[in-house]
């Protein structure tokens, strides 16, 4: 079932609102929106797909990456950008989320090493239908 959503991103590098798109299959749900446009980049569509520990972010448009999130599991990816592609490689330390029909709340802790540099990122995600937004 799709369901419209409102989806506020906050981290310590952005703080955001998106609308979007809520779908459950099974027992995976999968969040798709459009990031505010960056000044340099242009579009860039996230979606994050959550299952019972473990979710899978992907991004497409003038940032692309495909990174999945498992607490203690590397996992190695390619971070490409108008400027280049850059080897990168994240490490979940906590993935936290719980989502019903009304929406939820989601809270990632990671490590994001591109280019051997790395970072550690918190990201919260609230998503609430638009009957509760």
């Amino acid at each position: 079932m799709e369901q419209k959503v409102t989806i506020t991103v906050k981290s310590r590098d952005a703080h955001y609102r998106a609308r979007g798109v809520m779908e459950r299959t099974g027992d995976t749900v999968r969040l798709t929106y459009a990031e505010p446009d960056s000044l340099e980049l242009g579009a860039v569509t996230t979606a994050l797909e959550l299952w019972e520990g473990g979710a899978a972010l992907t991004r497409s448009g003038a940032v692309r990456s495909a990174f999945r999130f498992a607490e203690g599991v590397p996992h190695s990816s390619v971070y490409e950008t108008p400027y280049g592609s850059f080897p990168a490689e994240v490490v979940t330390h906590a993935l936290r989320h719980k989502l019903d029909g009304r929406g939820g709340l989601i809270e990632l802790r990671y490590t994001l090493t591109i280019g051997g540099a790395a970072d550690e990122h918190r990201l919260k995600i609230l998503v609430r239908t638009e009957d509760e937004a």
